[in-house]
């Protein structure tokens, strides 16, 4: 994981840009990785997502990675620098090293040992396990990645069924039990290993009270989860009434005709920043959240390293 020293003379933007200059040349992230999103690294380094932001940014303008709409930053396939500006880049970033560890003290022996001792830790290193969950709709394996990583402290990467020729270099890709046949003939390299995924109680609680009269809005950032979340609804809660659906990637100009015309609006978390000015005007409302089973998250924890 990355890792922010406040105390550092270096600024947090900085100590990022070359963190992840680091894990993009040691294969950590390869060529077509998402990054991070912005607000969630931030969370995890408990620092503001602008700091990230702009240090992204800053990757970008080096050329290491790009800007894909709905995908947030990629890395590229960016050209090495020549030997003579590599020499040169390098000597100013162990310049400025070997100034710190002099100013704290360290004689020449202690630091040719620490020197040495870096060197044969980056020689030993293993590549990183590269993990990805795999759901028919994108904001299931979001939801399902996130608990993974918050659960095992380790990146785990995202994507749908029809992205899993884009991961033939994954180790480990978790996939819905009914999907698991379907990416063994795609994928003959990683492991495959089912998972069970849940929505959340309390929402379909909220759904099953309702009578098949009344009307159900739900709401979705992509347009991928509509019929598969409608789908399991009605067959955890056996509710028969009509269901209003929206996704917000397609914008936000039918929220108000879909609360006015709801008993019940349930919204996924990835959709909770476009419908929260909606709220209020709605009769009952309740986030729909999506996550691993219990079952599933200690199974696959003995699987990961």
């Amino acid at each position: 994981m990355i890792e922010i020293q406040h105390q550092s003379g270096q600024s947090v933007r900085d100590q990022l840009i070359s963190a992840i200059r680091f894990r993009i040349a040691g294969g950590t992230f390869r060529v077509g990785d998402k990054l991070p999103a912005t607000r969630k690294l931030a969370s995890q380094l408990g620092i503001s997502f602008h700091t990230v932001r702009k240090a992204y940014q800053h990757l970008e303008q080096e050329g290491l990675v790009a800007a894909r709409k709905g995908s947030g930053y990629v890395v590229l396939d960016a050209s090495p620098l020549d030997k003579s500006a590599r020499m040169e880049r390098g000597a100013v970033v162990l310049g400025a090293a070997l100034q710190e560890v002099v100013g704290l003290g360290l004689d020449e022996d202690e630091i040719s040992y620490l020197m040495e001792e870096q060197l044969a830790l980056l020689e030993s290193e293993e590549s990183p396990l590269k993990v990805v969950v795999i759901t028919s709709f994108r904001e299931l394996s979001i939801a399902c990645a996130e608990h993974f990583e918050t659960a095992y402290q380790r990146e785990c990467e995202s994507a749908t069924l029809n992205e899993v020729r884009q991961h033939a270099d994954a180790d480990l890709l978790l996939v819905p039990f009914a999907n698991v046949k379907q990416v063994l003939s795609m994928n003959t390299r990683a492991d495959v290993v089912g998972i069970s995924a849940e929505l959340g109680e309390d929402a379909l609680a909220s759904i099953s009270r309702l009578l098949d009269h009344e009307t159900l809005g739900l709401v979705t950032r992509y347009s991928d989860a509509v019929a598969p979340l409608m789908a399991e609804i009605r067959n955890r809660t056996r509710f028969s009434g009509q269901v209003l659906a929206v996704s917000t990637e397609e914008g936000d100009s039918y929220l108000a005709n879909l609360v006015r015309q709801s008993e019940l609006m349930v919204y996924t978390p990835e959709a909770s920043r476009r419908v929260k000015p909606f709220l209020e005007r709605a009769r009952r409302h309740v986030k729909l959240t999506m996550s691993p089973a219990a079952s599933t998250v200690e199974r696959v924890r003995s699987l990961i390293p």
